[in-house]
């Protein structure tokens, strides 16, 4: 190779044969070896009586496939005993579809690489099957790729909850809400029509979810939009198997009440933590609100600005009341703008909040581990259908994380 050439990518290497572009098929684990795609396996003896298998008849399935259509000659074979029918499996292919694995797969890539829906199934094969064979490949309907994907989260629940991870004993407990729902279904079951606000009040759900401070999701739960603490126990019941006695120390969580009660009832021992992210945020919007970026806020409005955010990460009740003290003399003696007005105002309303929690042991935190998660799982829902049922969302859920 010169200077300045450019490698060959070998992987795009193909064998040609009498004129044809051989491609070499991927491989496959079954069991505890690899065998390349489409191998035909074959059983031999029967399950029930052990009897050894006669062929019954021939026939040929045709895979549809990202390598284009492959026709495979299959054998139906028959237990001359108990007259139990058996069938060759196609490596690599789901049961008796007619998708191949790899097919899938590639179709999901791009589905959720281009933030395509399932309503895009056709344009899906056309984009990823383009260049591969002579004619665009057809991909799977819509019904097929969700079915797929239910499928699909029964392992990724396993993997989710099998995975291993470096734990310093802090989790993070936070929920967000998506839509769900099917309206004409659900208004069938309940025999009336819904209006917009009633629709809108039933079809929100929650997911509450579980992390660690690096943003590793270990469990989650799919709740109404207003939870109690019931609804949450399961969840922190699956957490707490999942440790040794004792070594979840803290829970870092918003001031949601069921998290609360669903955290005191399952572990007692465990310290909690609440976030103030939201409030810090909430006070900073109000300034931003009345300032444009580039001006100079007065030293006034600086003051008192920060007196609220020390008041509100306050560590002790008796430093959050000295905090509310020094910001109501601000406010007595100094002449403020309206930001700092409502945000005082705003600042009376939570403290009495943030010091009952402080009182009960809470302390407050400001990392808002869980913001940057949910806001993760935000962008990408936004380019999901609405989930059609309660089930759908959680294996989707699955899946993602």
């Amino acid at each position: 190779m010169g200077k300045g050439n450019i490698a060959i990518d070998k992987s795009m290497v193909k064998m040609v044969v009498d004129g044809k572009i051989i491609i070499p098929l991927p491989k496959v684990l079954v069991g505890n070896r690899y065998y390349p795609m489409f191998s035909i396996s074959s059983p031999t003896y029967c399950d029930d009586c052990g009897s050894k298998l006669h062929v019954n008849s021939h026939h040929t399935r045709l895979i549809l496939s990202s390598h284009g259509t492959i026709a495979c000659n299959v054998t139906y074979w028959i237990c001359p005993s108990c007259k139990k029918s058996f069938h060759d499996q196609i490596i690599g292919i789901p049961g008796s579809a007619n998708y191949s694995y790899e097919y899938y797969d590639r179709q999901m890539s791009v589905r959720y690489d281009g933030r395509c829906s399932l309503n895009n199934s056709r344009r899906i094969g056309e984009t990823y099957t383009e260049g591969v064979i002579n004619v665009c490949g057809r991909a799977p309907c819509a019904t097929s790729l969700w079915i797929y994907e239910q499928k699909q989260a029964e392992l990724s629940k396993q993997e989710l909850l099998d995975q291993k991870i470096d734990f310093d004993g802090t989790l993070y407990v936070d929920g967000d809400w998506t839509k769900a729902g099917w309206k004409k279904r659900l208004e069938e079951l309940i025999g009336k029509k819904l209006s917009k606000k009633e629709w809108k009040k039933l079809r929100y759900k929650s997911v509450c979810v579980v992390a660690t401070k690096e943003k590793v999701i270990l469990d989650f739960e799919i709740t109404d939009s207003l939870p109690d603490a019931k609804a949450l126990i399961p969840l922190m019941e699956r957490i707490k198997s999942r440790f040794t006695e004792g070594k979840i120390k803290r829970i870092v969580s918003d001031e949601d009440n069921a998290i609360i009660e669903a955290v005191k009832t399952v572990l007692p021992e465990a310290s909690h933590s609440f976030c103030v992210y939201h409030q810090l945020k909430n006070v900073s919007k109000k300034y931003y609100e009345e300032f444009k970026a580039g001006d100079e806020i007065p030293i006034e409005d600086e003051i008192v600005y920060n007196e609220i955010c020390q008041l509100i990460t306050s560590d002790t009740v008796v430093e959050a009341v000295v905090r509310y003290q020094n910001m109501l003399n601000s406010e007595s003696y100094l002449e403020l703008s309206k930001a700092s007005l409502k945000a005082i105002s705003y600042a009376k309303e939570i403290f009495k909040r943030n010091v009952d929690h402080m009182m009960k042991g809470f302390t407050p935190v400001t990392n808002n581990t869980m913001e940057q998660t949910f806001s993760l799982i935000r962008d990408i829902i936004e380019n999901v259908r609405s989930f059609k049922t309660e089930s759908g969302l959680a294996n989707f859920c699955y899946n993602l994380f």
